[in-house]
C-alpha cells in the first residue's frame, strides 16, 4: 500500500512539473510603449529647418519613394494643415526547424506625419496582426498567457527592426536636397 501511495505521489509530482510552462530567459523586446494608451508607439519630434509646406512636400516625396503603392498607403493628405495619415504593414517571419525563415503574417500599423515650422513629428502606432478580428501585438508581451510562445518576442523584434529602418529612411528623406553646382 505504501508503494502505491508513494508511486502516486511521485507520478503527481512529475505531471505537475511537466505541466509547468518553462520560464523564458529571453529578454523582453524594447519596443516603446505609450504610458497613456499602453500601445506600442514610435513618436518623435525632429527639428528640421523649413516651412510647414516645404517639410510637407519633402514628406510626400519620401512617401512616394518609400512605399510601392502610395494610393493604398496614404489614407489622407492635407496640404493646408501639412498632415499625412497612412496605413501600412510589415511582414513577420517564423523560423522553421531547419533554420529557414517562412512568412508568418502581416502586421498593420497607422503612421501620421505632421509638419510645423522648423520641425516635423511622426507617430507610428496601432499595430495589429492580420486576423479575423483585431489582434494587437501588445498581447505578445504577456508571457503568462497560455497562448504565449518565445517566437512572439522574435516577431516583436522583427517589427522593431523594420520600423527603425523606416524611421531612419524618413529622417534621411526629410533632409534638404543637396544642391549641385556644375562649375566648368
Amino acid at each position: 500500500m505504501k508503494k502505491i501511495t508513494l508511486s502516486l505521489i511521485m507520478l503527481a509530482t512529475v505531471l505537475c512539473a511537466a505541466a509547468q510552462k518553462p520560464k523564458t530567459e529571453l529578454p523582453e523586446p524594447a519596443l516603446p510603449i505609450d504610458e497613456r494608451t499602453h500601445l506600442v508607439t514610435y513618436q518623435d519630434v525632429v527639428k528640421q529647418e523649413g516651412t510647414p509646406k516645404v517639410l510637407y512636400d519633402r514628406a510626400m516625396t519620401w512617401v512616394k519613394k518609400f512605399y510601392k503603392n502610395t494610393n493604398e498607403v496614404v489614407k489622407s493628405a492635407d496640404s493646408t494643415k501639412c498632415v499625412i495619415n497612412m496605413r501600412s504593414s510589415v511582414r513577420i517571419y517564423s523560423k522553421q526547424k531547419d533554420g529557414t525563415m517562412m512568412a508568418k503574417n502581416i502586421v498593420y500599423y497607422n503612421f501620421k506625419l505632421e509638419c510645423r515650422e522648423n520641425r516635423y513629428r511622426y507617430t507610428i502606432t496601432d499595430f495589429n496582426e492580420r486576423a479575423q478580428s483585431a489582434a494587437p501585438i501588445e498581447n505578445w508581451f504577456k508571457t503568462d498567457s497560455p497562448y504565449w510562445s518565445p517566437s512572439q518576442y522574435e516577431w516583436l523584434n522583427q517589427i522593431d527592426k523594420q520600423i527603425n529602418e523606416l524611421i531612419e529612411s524618413l529622417t534621411e528623406g526629410m533632409l534638404p536636397p543637396e544642391v549641385y553646382e556644375d562649375e566648368w
